[in-house]
C-alpha cells in the first residue's frame, strides 16, 4: 500500500447523497478535499432507470423543497432545466381499511368524511385538547400519540404514513426524534390539536414544492458528481484512524493523512472502520439499525389499465394483514415521466415489521404482492414490466432514547477534533435532510 504523499486537508467519506452534498459544499467554499467511495455509481440508495421511455426510482421517488436549498443546489450544477413538478394529485392520498382504498382529500372535513376512521375513532381524535400531558421524557412515537388521539387513529393513520416514510415500527421509534414539534407541543400547550393553532409557523418568501428530475432523482446526484471527478477516488476503504492532531483513512490502494474527516457512511460500516476509539462510540454506532425495503416498479399498457383514481397513492395499516407497505402512482404524479401509452407504479414492501424480506426468494415475494395490488386497484392485466431492488439495510431507526447516541457522537467529535459525523442517521432520512445538514456543516465547522 502506497502513502498518497501530502496531507489532505480533508477527506470524505462515502459517495451517497450525504457525501456528494458536503463535497460539493466544500468546493464551493474553495476548500481542497478528497471524496472516497467504494463504487462506481453514486447516491447510494438513490437510483433511477429508464424502462422502455418510462423513468423509474427504485429509492426515493421526489424530494420535498422545503425553503428553496434544493432547486437552488439544482441550478447550481447545471439541472435548472430538468426539474418536473409534482402534479396537484399528490394531495390526494388513500388508506387501506377492511381491504378497500379510502381517499383522504385535502381538506380539513375529510377528518369527519373519511372511513378510514370509525365515528369512534373519530371522537377520539376530536376528545384529545381534553387529554392530560404526558412526560417530557422520551418514549416512543406510538404510544405518544395513542395517549393523545387514540389507537384507532394510530392504527389507521399514523402507522402506514411512518411505515412509508421511516418504514419502522412506530412504537420503537423515538417522538423526539420523529415528532419533535408535536412533543414540543404538548408539553408547551397541553395538546397537540392547541399547539398547532397557537405556535407561530416560520414564514418563507419561498413556497415549499416537491420536485423530481427529467431523468429521475439520480439525475441530482449525477450532476453533482460531475463536478467533483477531479476529487473522487473510486477506493473501498479498510481503517479509518482518528488522533488529536490528525487522521488516517487506509484503502485497499492508499493511505491518507488528513486534518480533518467527515464520515457520511453507514452507522454499520463505520462501526467496522474505526481504529483506537473509545467502546462507547462504536457501541453507539453499532446499536443504530436500519430496515430493508424492496422497491418493485410496475409498468403497465395504459389501455389495460382501467384505474380512474388520481392521487399520490395508498398506504396500508399493519392491521389489515397484508404484506405491501403501499404504492405511488408515478403516473398520476408525475406524468412527464411516464411514457404516453405506459402506467408506471411503484410498490413498497419490507420495513421493521418484515424481516422475512431478507429471505424468501424474490419471485415469491413479487407475485405476492402484485396480487395484493390486483386485489386492491382492481387491475386485472399482467404488467408489461415488473422489476425489483432490494436495500437490505435502507433507512436508518431513530429508536427511543436516540438522543444519546447523538450526544456519543457530539462527544467523540469534541474528543477527536477534525472529526465529523454525517448521514441520514445524523441530519435526516430525507434526501433535502442530507443535503441541508451538508451545507450546514461546511458553512459552521470549514473556513478557508
Amino acid at each position: 500500500m502506497e502513502d498518497s504523499g501530502e496531507k489532505r486537508k480533508v477527506m470524505v467519506l462515502g459517495g451517497g447523497i450525504s457525501g456528494l452534498a458536503t463535497a460539493w459544499y466544500l468546493k464551493k467554499a474553495g476548500i481542497p478535499f478528497i471524496l472516497i467511495e467504494k463504487e462506481d455509481k453514486v447516491g447510494g440508495v438513490i437510483r433511477s432507470s429508464e424502462i422502455e421511455g418510462t423513468v423509474v426510482d427504485f429509492g426515493p421517488n421526489s424530494l420535498r423543497d422545503k425553503d428553496g436549498s434544493l432547486r437552488a443546489l439544482a441550478e447550481d450544477v447545471g439541472l435548472e432545466d430538468e426539474m418536473v413538478e409534482i402534479s396537484e394529485a399528490f394531495k390526494t392520498r388513500y388508506i387501506v381499511r377492511h381491504q378497500e382504498l379510502q381517499e383522504l382529500a385535502p381538506s380539513p372535513k375529510t377528518l369527519f368524511t373519511t372511513k378510514v376512521l370509525s365515528a369512534k375513532g373519530k371522537w377520539r381524535v376530536f376528545a384529545e385538547p381534553f387529554i392530560s400531558k404526558g412526560p417530557e421524557t422520551d418514549e416512543s412515537a406510538g404510544a405518544f400519540l395513542e395517549r393523545r388521539i387514540g389507537k384507532e387513529a394510530v392504527d389507521y393513520l399514523v402507522d402506514p404514513v411512518f411505515s412509508g416514510i421511516y418504514a419502522g415500527d412506530i412504537y420503537q421509534m423515538s417522538k423526539k426524534e420523529i415528532l419533535p414539534q408535536l412533543a414540543e407541543n404538548e408539553q408547551q400547550y397541553g395538546s397537540l390539536i392547541m399547539g398547532a393553532f397557537r405556535s407561530k409557523k416560520e414564514k418563507s418568501d419561498v413556497k415549499p414544492t416537491v420536485l423530481s428530475f427529467k431523468k429521475g432523482v439520480q439525475q441530482l446526484a449525477k450532476a453533482i458528481h460531475s463536478k467533483l471527478t477531479e476529487n473522487i477516488r473510486h477506493e473501498k476503504i479498510l481503517r479509518v484512524t482518528v488522533n488529536e492532531d490528525e487522521h488516517l483513512v487506509q484503502t485497499d490502494q492508499a493511505s491518507y493523512r488528513s486534518d480533518q474527516v467527515i464520515s457520511c457512511l453507514p452507522a454499520h460500516e463505520l462501526a467496522n472502520l474505526l481504529d483506537n476509539v473509545e467502546g462507547d462510540l462504536n457501541n453507539a454506532l453499532g446499536q443504530i439499525t436500519y430496515s430493508p425495503m424492496l422497491s418493485t416498479q410496475l409498468i403497465y399498457k395504459r389501455e389495460n389499465v382501467d384505474f380512474d383514481k388520481q392521487g399520490f397513492g395508498f398506504l396500508i395499516p399493519r392491521k389489515e394483514n397484508i404484506r405491501l407497505l403501499g404504492a405511488i402512482w408515478k403516473t398520476s404524479i408525475f406524468p412527464e415521466l411516464s411514457k404516453d401509452d405506459h402506467f408506471h407504479f411503484t410498490l413498497m414492501t419490507g420495513g421493521a415489521h418484515d424481516k422475512s424480506l431478507l429471505s424468501d426468494s424474490m419471485g415469491e415475494i413479487e407475485q405476492e404482492i402484485l396480487q395484493e395490488f390486483a386485489r386492491l386497484t382492481g387491475i386485472k392485466a399482467d404488467p408489461m414490466y415488473i422489476r425489483s431492488v432490494l436495500w437490505e439495510k435502507a433507512i436508518p431507526q431513530f429508536h427511543v432514547g436516540y438522543e444519546n447516541v447523538r450526544e456519543i457522537l457530539k462527544l467523540a467529535e469534541e474528543k477527536y477534533p477534525g472529526m465529523y459525523f454525517g448521514g441520514n442517521y445524523r441530519w435526516g432520512v430525507s434526501v433535502p435532510d442530507c443535503i441541508k445538514g451538508a451545507k450546514t456543516l461546511v458553512q459552521n465547522k470549514f473556513t478557508l
